[in-house]
């Protein structure tokens, strides 16, 4: 076939990607283009802008925009931007947002909170009658003196606190109880809302605050729906139910208790606002602790293999210490409205004390009547000292449901389950130039087609834009519309469901989970023959091999198998699937060349569209076609014969292949 030379445009094709990946608490692997995916087929850069098409003749091209979307508008996956916090943006959008969310989450237990609220109502009449009861035996001592018979009082007291311990255990029960259901479902929810998210949003966040968002988070508004909602509950129980009471006795006297209360609700106000912005600082950098452990504990082979201990120590140090600064300013503001709080329920004690003393000596109440009082200015001190806690629990029950609802509002739809296109579809590149934000185009102007059934190779030195191609067909990232197709159709416009029935992708770095070898090959889809697809991927024989088989449990990551082992399994993987077009991304790096032409053999059988890429000429050699990318450009495409005939990067790329392999064998 004849020799296509490029037109090239300058580098682009892969570069290094810098220091942002390990920034972000990501590995760096060796991945063709620029940003490639990582050994759990996550994307190691930030999201693209979509590229603006050439100009046509005659007509000036658009002025680029700058990377990212406008808030709340969502991408070609439905994916909406993740919106600032409150506390950044300003207004109260948020706030109510997340109020409202929480709403919805309680009222799916409202019979067991309903069931709460009586229960505390119930212990809170117990309690006001207390101080009553305790006035009336007072009276009847002052008016009959050791006489009085007061067992009754004695007897009724004993068994209001009873009733009230009882229902205030019950209250308990259920408020507490449906707090941990509560909990329950939000951790579910933003389970399967991150579920629906492409790769690329997982190089924008790092895994420690999406970690923290489902830990600390989801538990701090455990803590707002359940201790939080029985102390706001006790709270207007109590000050409702005692101020009805010392109205009762003494309506001047009660006038004077609450004089101290418009200082109390200014603190409380300025209180909220300082506790708001601190809060949310605080859960923040949690999110960069979890994110500087989980970066850690993925890297500590690399860690110890470089001494870089004292250097991770450090980092993790640092972030911890800006821990500490944002937990101590926290808590300082705490502490200082705390005894403030006690202050002012101390004076309002004072003020009843003597006003009421004066009372009791002018004869206008009896000493019943302040003893009584004074029970109920009791009964609110711990309400009043504790509203700071109470207002803390649900500012930052509030603060952490605002960023969990940022990552369940702009999840996408689910892509559901598709059927795949009917027989082998071909697969075509027209005119496809597309770049990572802020770098220049990883590939440039690439077009060729792959025809039904056909093995297609795509070669090329590192960095030349290999895994780009597989990734965008993926729709990993999403290509420029128009510029990608499989059986004819656009691959932005055929619904995810229906590609991912369709191709069946295995990355560069295969990614296993801590499961049995059948649940990796399978990821629980039911039907599939297991037997089959690692034959065809030429691991069955060393899975037979193994202790249990096919229930033997691969390490984390698959580090219990070998490069070989893990890369295999991840094409029975893709194989067990049934797809109808199959995008491997040098897959053959870690296999002998035995098992190499074992798996070759077996992939032309299946008749399946095939797009390889790989740096292993041995196998480009097998296919019908070869590509050949270079700087993200086509340098030439053909066979392997007419390639060699016709020189270029390829013929260099193979003379040298070849020096190796007899410089190994020598």
């Amino acid at each position: 076939m004849a020799h296509v030379p490029s037109h090239r445009r300058g580098a682009g094709g892969g570069g290094a990607r810098g220091g942002r990946d390990a920034r972000r608490g990501r590995g760096r692997h060796h991945h063709e283009g620029r940003g490639g995916a990582g050994a759990d087929g996550v994307l190691l850069a930030p999201p693209r802008p979509r590229p603006r098409p050439p100009s046509r003749a005659g007509r000036p091209a658009r002025p680029r925009r700058a990377p990212g979307r406008a808030p709340g508008r969502a991408d070609a996956h439905g994916v909406r931007r993740v919106r600032r916090p409150q506390a950044a943006r300003g207004g109260r959008s948020r706030l109510t947002s997340a109020a409202n969310a929480i709403a919805r989450a309680v009222l799916r237990y409202r019979a067991r909170y309903t069931l709460g609220a009586l229960c505390l109502a119930a212990a809170t009449g117990f309690s006001l009658a207390i101080p009553w009861t305790v006035k009336h035996a007072i009276d009847a001592l002052a008016r009959e003196g050791a006489g009085a018979a007061l067992g009754g009082e004695v007897g009724l007291i004993l068994a209001l606190a009873a009733a009230h311990w009882i229902t205030r255990l019950g209250s308990r029960f259920a408020t507490i109880g449906a707090a941990q259901r509560v909990e329950a479902d939000l951790r579910d929810g933003l389970y399967a809302a991150l579920q629906k998210f492409p790769p690329e949003f997982f190089a924008r966040h790092s895994t420690g605050d999406l970690m923290t968002r489902a830990s600390s988070d989801v538990t701090a508004v455990r803590s707002l729906v359940g201790f939080g909602a029985i102390s706001l509950i006790q709270t207007v129980l109590a000050f409702g139910g005692a101020l009805a009471a010392m109205l009762a006795v003494d309506p001047w006297l009660t006038l004077w208790a609450m004089a101290p209360l418009p200082v109390l609700v200014l603190l409380a106000r300025r209180f909220n606002v300082a506790l708001n912005a601190r809060t949310q600082a605080t859960q923040e950098q949690l999110g960069v602790v979890s994110g500087r452990v989980q970066e850690t504990l993925a890297g500590m082979a690399m860690i110890r293999a470089y001494t870089l201990e004292p250097r991770a120590a450090g980092a993790f140090a640092e972030a911890n210490r800006a821990l500490l600064e944002r937990g101590v300013a926290l808590a300082a503001i705490q502490a200082r409205f705390t005894p403030l709080m006690s202050l002012i329920a101390g004076v309002g004690v004072l003020v009843v004390i003597w006003v009421g003393g004066q009372g009791v000596a002018a004869g206008r109440i009896t000493l019943g009547d302040l003893v009584a009082f004074n029970g109920y200015l009791a009964y609110l001190a711990w309400p009043t000292v504790a509203l700071g806690l109470t207002l803390s629990v649900v500012r930052r029950g509030l603060t952490s449901m605002e960023r969990i609802q940022e990552i369940v509002e702009a999840a996408p739809p689910a892509a559901g389950e598709g059927a795949p296109l009917a027989g082998a579809p071909s697969l075509a590149f027209e005119h496809l130039t597309w770049g990572y934000p802020g770098r220049g185009p990883a590939l440039r102007d690439v077009t060729f087609a792959v025809a039904p059934g056909e093995i297609v190779a795509v070669v090329g030195p590192t960095g030349a834009g290999k895994t780009t191609l597989g990734l965008l067909l993926a729709r990993l990232w999403d290509p420029p519309p128009g510029t990608v197709s499989v059986g004819g159709r656009d691959v932005t416009a055929l619904p995810l469901a229906t590609l991912r029935a369709t191709v069946g992708w295995v990355p560069q770095e295969a990614f296993l989970f801590s499961r049995s070898i059948e649940d990796n090959v399978t990821l629980g889809r039911a039907g599939l023959d297991v037997a089959a697809a690692t034959r065809a991927a030429g691991v069955d024989t060393e899975v037979a091999a193994f202790p249990d088989g096919y229930a033997t449990v691969v390490g984390e990551r698959g580090l219990t198998v070998s490069g070989g082992q893990r890369q295999r399994l991840a094409l029975a993987r893709a194989l067990a699937g049934r797809p109808r077009l199959l995008v491997l991304d040098d897959v053959f790096a870690s296999v002998d060349a035995a098992t190499e032409d074992a798996i070759v053999r077996a992939l032309r059988a299946s008749g399946l569209t095939i797009l390889v890429m790989t740096h292993r000429l041995r196998v480009a050699q097998a296919a019908d076609r070869i590509v050949v990318l270079e700087n993200g450009s086509v340098e030439a495409s053909g066979e392997h014969a007419a390639l060699l005939a016709a020189g270029g990067l390829y013929a260099r790329l193979w003379r040298r292949q070849q020096l190796e392999a007899e410089i190994a064998r020598a």
